[in-house]
């Protein structure tokens, strides 16, 4: 079987061809990342450079969770089969509560696991020492060991996309809370009277009610009810989705409206940003996800904010930056928690 043959298996000369790509071997250390998500599932064997060496993406199975993790494993073992390399470790991050220390994914809003002990399935089948965490936290384990936040001792960052997901760095290590699930950092609430929060959080008023693809998607359309002479009701007529891609291409065209979306998902950003400017004192708080891709549209509005509204010296101190990476973003995650957790010494 392909796991058995990957706990023996040496380094081999030459490389192996996959389709138009070609995996050299090499005397680096190399880990097999995965990117667990709601919708997509990719597995990846990287480097410490990091370099991706080979990747294999398909939907993610969400039926049940016995087929949800069936699928799993035929991924990694077809990945493993195809570029014929030894890797050191395993590493996964999922868009999931995790229980870090057990290795367990405790629950999760779009994947059909519960109570899952995946870190052991893991390492009982591959016979390789793996780790498990939350996809927001690995992110942030990417920017400070490869990325933005690279030499940075104390950092934040916030992964905005469908909702919005958080890692801490503290003196140089990654930092989980109690059992793992610190930094959920789209559940502080910034209005007490705001709108009920998304998926399963029983809160109202939370950031990522105000501040994440649902939200901007939202405004998008509130704004083509409102506005029939709108670019936004021009699209939404001649059939165009009026997703978040769409936002950033008008506001980055100098469209008012979006650009005044921008303005205001940035502002109640800041909003946010302010309390944990606050309360961590960051060096760096870096911004990641699909909805950072505006980069400054939306972060600029927030540096306002801050500056107008965070302790000194905490607000004079901070810098917040966009993701170094974006895609392939899980990936590299995983990587960095697997070099950063299981293989220090490399």
């Amino acid at each position: 079987m392909v796991h058995a043959v990957v706990r023996l298996r040496a380094v081999l000369a030459g490389s192996v061809h996959h389709g138009s790509l070609a995996f050299a071997m090499s005397s680096q250390p190399l880990v097999l990342a995965v990117d667990l998500g709601g919708t997509k599932l990719a597995a990846g064997i990287v480097d410490d450079a990091p370099t991706l060496r080979g990747k294999a993406v398909r939907p993610t199975v969400t039926s049940d969770a016995a087929a949800c993790l069936a699928d799993l494993f035929a991924c990694i073992d077809g990945l493993l089969a195809e570029t014929q390399v030894a890797v050191q470790a395993i590493g996964v991050g999922t868009a999931s509560m995790v229980d870090y220390a057990r290795g367990y994914i405790v629950e999760s809003t779009n994947l059909p696991l519960r109570d899952i002990p995946l870190r052991d399935q893991l390492q009982d089948r591959y016979g390789l020492p793996a780790a498990i965490d939350n996809d927001a936290t690995v992110a942030c384990i990417a920017e400070h060991r490869f990325g933005v936040a690279r030499g940075v001792n104390d950092m934040l960052m916030l992964t905005i996309g469908t909702g919005i997901g958080g890692g801490i760095i503290a003196r140089g290590v990654p930092y989980r809370g109690y059992s793992g699930a610190a930094a959920e950092f789209g559940h502080m609430v910034i209005d007490v009277h705001g709108p009920r929060c998304q998926g399963s959080c029983p809160n109202s008023g939370c950031l990522e009610a105000f501040v994440s693809g649902r939200a901007l998607v939202a405004a998008a359309r509130r704004l083509a009810a409102e506005r029939p002479d709108s670019a936004f009701a021009a699209a939404a007529a001649s059939g165009e989705s009026l997703d978040g891609p769409l936002v950033t291409r008008l506001a980055q065209a100098g469209d008012g409206d979006a650009l005044a979306v921008y303005d205001e998902l940035g502002t109640l950003l800041g909003v946010g940003m302010t309390g944990l400017v606050n309360a961590f004192n960051p060096e760096m708080i870096v911004v990641g996800g699909a909805v950072a891709a505006a980069g400054d549209l939306l972060l600029e509005p927030a540096r306002r904010v801050i500056a107008a509204r965070a302790l000194r010296p905490q607000r004079d101190q901070v810098r917040v930056v966009r993701a170094a990476f974006a895609e392939d973003a899980g990936l590299i995650g995983a990587a960095a928690l697997a070099f950063t957790e299981l293989l220090t010494s490399l």
